[in-house]
């Protein structure tokens, strides 16, 4: 059980990388690096998409469509949770992290984070490169 419980770690702070990568991304000047701009749409892409897509593939354990973050579930289900059980499908990354420093942040916040930072790569994308 304790090396479970070590490797959902493990995939918890592997979470912890791709969003500081992720949102760090927006402190990286373009004058360090030319293609950021277009880096960061994609992955941002590559982000939001896969969470739809396997979102869609969990639909018949869960009979709700949520973004899930392919990280999730297995973390999840190291910590001996089940597939169709709301704290995989229903679970934030983000509001897991704050929760761990005390902050109670409502789920609908972590789904306003991501659609914002897609909102603002886009933007940067199509009108500040």
């Amino acid at each position: 059980m304790k090396i479970r419980l070590l490797l959902a770690d493990v995939l918890f702070w592997m979470h912890f990388i791709v969003g500081a990568i992720w949102l760090g991304l927006f402190l990286v000047p373009s004058s360090l690096w030319q293609d950021k701009t277009t880096f960061h749409l994609y992955f941002t892409i590559l982000i939001v998409a896969h969470q739809f897509l396997w979102g869609l593939i969990l639909m018949p354990w869960t009979r709700k469509f949520r973004m899930v973050c392919l990280l999730t579930t297995p973390m999840q289900i190291l910590r001996g949770e089940k597939i169709s059980d709301p704290k995989n499908y229903d679970h934030s990354f983000f509001k897991e992290l704050v929760g761990k420093n005390g902050i109670q942040i409502p789920h609908a916040n972590s789904t306003l984070i991501t659609f914002s930072a897609l909102s603002l790569v886009t933007y940067q994308y199509f009108f500040l490169r």
